[in-house]
């Protein structure tokens, strides 16, 4: 069986205040927020936006509710599937739900999708660019 593929090319990080002001942000698609503080750089949270909201929508919403109580520099690494070259919002989630389903012990501010996710399809999700602590490749059939 061959997998369907979910290719994700990740932007080099970004601080908070400078991915909220870019246009890469005004999409749809994957973010991936870490913290430096002293010389150690963190994995905090990967998010989405689909459909009727934008990344820079959500990234707004966390710097005001959470995101402030950590100290050290925030940053955003802005994700956006390159292949296949129309994603819905669907392939987005599955996108989501498979990193952190893999990577439950990076990701610890996320408390959704990380002991179990749904699936209609199967994919492998290949992370490209400025990947930090994501596995290149995540295959979903061995979640399963």
């Amino acid at each position: 069986m061959r997998d369907k593929i979910i290719r994700i090319n990740w932007n080099k990080a970004l601080p908070l205040e400078d991915a909220i002001a870019s246009d890469l942000s005004n999409t749809q698609g994957l973010y991936y927020i870490s913290r430096v503080f002293g010389n150690k750089e963190t994995s905090l949270y990967l998010g989405i936006a689909t459909q009727h909201n934008t990344i820079r929508n959500r990234l707004k919403d966390h710097s005001e509710h959470w995101l402030n109580l950590y100290r050290g520099r925030i940053y955003v690494r802005l994700g956006h599937i390159i292949y296949p070259r129309n994603p819905d919002a669907s392939m987005i989630e599955h996108a989501e739900s498979a990193i952190l389903y893999e990577q439950k012990e990076v990701f610890f501010e996320n408390t959704s999708k990380t002991k179990t996710y749904s699936y209609t399809d199967l994919y492998r999700i290949e992370n490209e660019g400025d990947i930090f602590e994501l596995k290149p490749k995540i295959r979903m059939h061995e979640q399963e």
